[in-house]
């Protein structure tokens, strides 16, 4: 995954470093959002945390060594009396004790739950690479549709700019006609208030072109009002292949492999948690230093120098819960296995409904780009035919109406045709 992400790392320091003011292809945005993102930085950290927290250490398979010293005085009053009838009494009698040692403990049996450990601490390790991927991509196609939205959007307000020139236009033979007396003031009315009706259109338009550009600033992690530029067009959208497409998502695609990864944990905590059922083996070693003095009692000082060292064997008897605990591991591994299936299932589902929502796109793209070439030029003549007085005003709102309606269908059978796309990619697990 960093092999594929270093050349999006890489166009996202040429962006920054054009301003960021600057045009930004759909690569340079999505390479600017997975290095800036706050999501992604988050779903970064998580990762770093489950990383550093898989190690031997923590999965108890290393020794612990600690050091330890230790400084006591009594000053109690003592009277003892022996089997001889001999007594021994003192008065705030001092006492002290003085100790400093280095302690070694292993447990070198423990069940094999040391080793479940580790396996589980690594696959949380996996598990948090794979939601950060899940992050990294919903990222990245948050930020291609949103920026394809503003490119449809853009091309949008550039139809609608062009019906108003056809709108002012008609305005201008309605006046000329007026002067001319060929028209009526009717007719000169309606001809403002379309071009008006037009121009409401166009704000809309501008408005959601303006949620669009802060929905994309929001995403890169930059100031929402920040200026910015985009492609022209939208790319043409490459036609998969439905077999590879499948194939990739069994082996790629982030929620299948989180999934297993959960059912892979869950086994895991079944042999951690039966571990505990068996006798561990711990070793221990010190090597101290003591010194005991006293006014009263049999020694007056007591030194003790030298190592120490054993082996403590504990067999369980009795554990609680602990064979419940175990029994109810096992159901949350049927329940992440169960998911698992669930996954796959839910996985190809979406595959095949994306895939018929691509083909049927590329249809309609297909279709509305043959209508708009005869919509364009229907409207050619439609203009010139109301110059001259053959149509009337209404057909004339119609044809350009309907043409204004087929640029519309056709960006957004372009739009749906590369959002199809991408979401492929993103259940593929091909997207970065």
């Amino acid at each position: 995954m960093r092999t594929l992400l270093f050349p999006l790392f890489l166009l996202a320091g040429q962006a920054m470093a054009q301003g960021i003011g600057a045009h930004l292809t759909p690569e340079q945005a999505v390479a600017v959002a997975l290095e800036n993102n706050h999501g992604v930085r988050l779903a970064r950290t998580s990762a770093d945390m489950a990383k550093l927290a898989n190690s031997a250490g923590a999965a108890g398979m290393l020794p612990s060594l600690d050091a330890t010293g230790g400084y006591s005085m009594d000053n109690a009053g003592t009277k003892q009396e022996f089997f001889t009838g001999e007594v021994r009494e003192a008065d705030n009698a001092n006492a002290q004790a003085i100790n400093a040692a280095v302690e070694l403990n292993w447990t070198l049996f423990d069940g094999l739950s040391m080793f479940a450990a580790k396996d589980r601490l690594e696959a949380l390790e996996r598990i948090g690479e794979t939601r950060l991927r899940q992050s990294l991509e919903a990222t990245a196609y948050g930020v291609l549709t949103t920026y394809y939205q503003l490119v449809q959007l853009q091309h949008a307000t550039a139809v609608q700019r062009e019906s108003m020139r056809t709108s002012r236009e008609r305005l201008l033979i309605a006046e000329a006609g007026e002067r001319a007396g060929t028209a009526s003031g009717l007719e000169l009315v309606q001809a403002r208030l379309d071009l008006s009706a037009d121009s409401a259109q166009l704000l809309a338009l501008l408005q959601q072109a303006s949620n669009a550009r802060t929905a994309l600033n929001t995403l890169l992690a930059r100031p929402p009002g920040s200026a910015i530029e985009v492609d022209s067009a939208i790319g043409a959208a490459s036609p998969p292949d439905l077999a590879q497409v499948q194939q990739a998502a069994r082996g790629a695609n982030a929620e299948l492999q989180l999934a297993r990864e959960e059912r892979i944990a869950a086994d895991i905590s079944v042999r951690e948690l039966r571990g505990t059922l068996l006798p561990k083996l711990d070793a221990f070693a010190a090597y101290g230093w003591s010194r005991n003095t006293s006014d009263a009692g049999f020694l007056m000082s007591n030194q003790r120098l030298g190592p120490q060292y054993g082996l403590t064997l504990s067999v369980p008897l009795f554990r609680g819960g602990a064979i419940k605990a175990v029994k109810q591991a096992r159901l949350a591994g049927e329940q992440a296995g169960l998911a698992e299936q669930q996954a796959e299932l839910e996985l190809e589902r979406e595959l095949l409904d994306r895939w018929n929502q691509y083909g049927f796109a590329r249809q309609r793209t297909e279709l509305e780009e043959s209508n708009l070439s005869g919509a364009r030029m229907q409207l050619t003549v439609a203009l010139e035919s109301y110059r001259i007085g053959v149509i009337t005003a209404v057909q004339l709102r119609d044809v350009q109406q309907g043409v204004v309606a087929a640029e519309n269908r056709l960006l957004t059978a372009h739009f749906e045709t590369k959002v199809a796309e991408l979401q492929l990619r993103l259940l593929a697990g091909t997207l970065l």
